[in-house]
Formats: C-alpha cells, structure tokens, sequence
C-alpha cells in the first residue's frame, strides 16, 4: 500500500498480504493501522466448500461485495446465492455467512460499529447486486470542491443499499462509467471512503492525482479528502468501469442531489 499524506492510501489487489483464518486467507487493507476511524476493510478468499462466519461481524454493521466466484451469502434466517457483483447487508445483530461453490470465492467485507443510539432500518434489504439501477443519481457534478468540465460526460451512481431500503449506517455505492464517463471529483467532510475498483481498468482521483485501477485495487480517502472516478476515453478502454465502496456514515448530501431523502426507512 502506498500512503498519500493526509489524502489516505492507494491499495493495490498484487500488493496485498493474506494470512490464514478459519480456513480462509484473510487481508485487512484498511482499518486502525491506517489510522480510518471510522470503517474497516477485510478482503476474504473462501476455499471451495469452506465458509467464513466471523462472530465479530454480529456485533457490527457489515457490507459485502463478491469480486469473484460463486456461493451463498446467509443474513440471519435469509438466504441468497452469490455471484460476482453481489451484494449482502448484515445489520447489528445478525450473523453474516459466506460459503464458496466455486473453486474460490473472493468476497470484499466493509465493517464498522454502529454508534451507540443510532436508529435501525425496519426491514431492510439483505440481497442485492451492484448494478440494480432502482435507485441512484446521474450527472453528478460534484459538491463545489473542484468545478465541472463543461463537456464533461457523467458516470452515473447506483444505490444498492442506502438508508431509502433500511441501511442504517454502511451504505454500498456503485459507480458505472462508460469511456469518457467521470463521477466528479468530491468530498466528504465528515466521512470516510474505501472505493474499490470491481469491474474494467479506469481511475481513481485521490486527493491531488489521477490513479490507475484495475479490478481488485482500491483507495482509502480519509475525511475530507478529494475523490472521484472516471473511465478515460483511450484505446481499450472498457465499455464500463464500475467502482463500489461508499462514505462511511453515509453522506446525506449524495441522495439529496440525486433528488431522494436521506432519511432510514
């Protein structure tokens, strides 16, 4: 990983360090020894017929993300079977199950502590997949640290679990960009944001530079730092770079602009 000061930390998917765990091989890029407050980063590679059950992520709000493989995720009494782009919330309280069917199934866990009286989804959505179009925001010109290009083309953003469908604190975001598509350069003051590049090579913007990022590699922007992403209009570029992670707390202002109430249902 290479730190960027004060911006955060640029992770990169052949520079991570897996150790041994429940019979899984576990890496955590980001958390304390990154000095994040508030979120945590574990990437997991579950072995085929093997499951990762961590007693720990009942005490928290978890959020998963499948990068690769096949299998079935289990939220409490819930079920649902996986593949690359889907997603899983697991509220406080209930235990969260990943179990490979394919020779490995590389799954990427979001966790943080859900502060003390903070209110809870009444029924929230357990299941989903990062390119659920239902609810999102297009055109998105940022929050007035850095001005649009006129020209610009706009990425578009997808809202798979945020506090519309009962996600009380660790949303997912899903960033789509086709070539020449950008999610403009932004921050969050009170918030910070692990991003990972899922699917296509593109860039991440971190603080003061674009960045390179293929499938698997990621950022940590700390509170406040400037973020974006984009799909660079060059020779093979893909027909969609999709990025997934999210501001944690959520930031209210993201579903403001895409003209939804912040408010958890």
């Amino acid at each position: 990983m290479t730190s960027l000061d004060q911006h955060g930390v640029v992770i990169r998917r052949s520079e991570l360090t897996f150790t041994e765990e429940d019979g899984c091989r576990v890496s955590r890029p980001v958390g304390p020894h990154v000095d994040a407050r508030f979120v945590s980063v574990d990437i997991v590679r579950i072995p085929r017929g093997a499951s990762w059950k961590p007693e720990v992520y009942r005490q928290e709000e978890t959020t998963a993300i499948v990068f690769e493989g096949t299998g079935s995720a289990q939220v409490g009494d819930g079920t649902s079977p996986m593949t690359k782009g889907s997603t899983a919330y697991a509220p406080t309280g209930r235990q969260l199950t990943f179990t490979a069917e394919s020779d490995e199934l590389t799954v990427y866990f979001w966790r943080a502590v859900l502060p003390e009286g903070s209110p809870r989804g009444s029924d929230p959505k357990l299941f989903n997949t990062v390119y659920d179009t239902s609810k999102g925001i297009h055109k998105f010109a940022g929050t007035g640290e850095i001005a649009p290009v006129d020209n610009e083309r706009r990425a578009y953003m997808n809202f798979p679990h945020w506090p519309g469908n009962g996600c009380a604190y660790l949303c997912i975001n899903s960033g789509m960009g086709a070539p020449g598509n950008t999610f403009n350069i932004h921050a969050h003051p009170g918030a910070e944001d692990a991003l990972f590049a899922l699917e296509g090579s593109g860039q991440f913007f971190l603080g003061d530079r674009w960045l390179d990022m293929e499938p698997g590699d990621g950022v940590f922007a700390r509170a406040g730092a400037l973020h974006g992403t984009r799909n660079p209009d060059r020779p093979g570029a893909p027909e969609l770079f999709v990025s997934v992670g999210g501001p944690v707390p959520y930031d209210r202002d993201l579903y403001r602009a895409a003209g939804l109430s912040p408010e958890l249902v």
